[in-house]
């Protein structure tokens, strides 16, 4: 089934917000405060878990009004199904000191995180907003994409980071795997 699309802006900031604080993450209880942020952050893990929902919700609007945070929201008519979290890989200043041997000097997008309502998993939401992520970063003169998803086959609705499958499909390469994680890369020059 084909879903609308909608690149992240001011205007559905509050969607955003809306959208992640009414899911239940009853099986990951400490995402339901994250609102995406987590990536975003450099503080210290005793820092993180100390941050308030209210915090990460409003800091999330603020970064997306100002043109900080970026993404995708999936849509069925009008209801808001899924989001897709996507933006130049330095805007991520918890991955930053780990990918930047990888990345060196080149622009690069990364495609971090996918939150897709439970009635709607498994029915190609996340691909279709990874694969407008890709078109994306292309027409945005982006040199290649990263993505890190985590091999999780006793709890698939942990795999927020994405499916392997899903990445190989789109012409992703592993280029390193660190235990139950794979550093997954592709290659999106326009002379390639």
């Amino acid at each position: 089934m084909k879903y609308e699309i909608r690149k992240l802006n001011a205007e559905l900031a509050l969607t955003f917000a809306d959208y992640l604080g009414n899911l239940d993450f009853g099986h990951a209880p400490h995402w339901a405060t994250c609102f995406c942020r987590y990536y975003h952050t450099n503080c210290s893990r005793d820092e993180w878990q100390q941050r308030s929902g209210a915090t990460n919700r409003q800091e999330a609007i603020e970064n997306i009004e100002s043109g900080n945070m970026k993404g995708y929201l999936a849509f069925d008519d009008n209801k808001c199904i899924g989001w897709c979290n996507a933006n130049n890989v330095n805007e991520y200043l918890r991955l930053k000191d780990d990918l930047e041997a990888l990345i060196k000097d080149k622009k690069t997008g990364c495609v971090i995180c996918f939150v897709i309502h439970p009635e709607y998993r498994g029915q190609g939401v996340a691909r279709q907003l990874l694969k407008q992520a890709i078109e994306d970063f292309k027409v945005q003169g982006y040199e290649a994409v990263i993505a890190l998803p985590i091999e999780n086959k006793n709890e698939p609705e942990k795999l927020y980071r994405g499916t392997l499958n899903m990445y190989k499909e789109n012409g992703f390469k592993e280029i390193e795997k660190q235990d139950n994680m794979s550093i997954m890369w592709l290659d999106i020059r326009k002379d390639n």
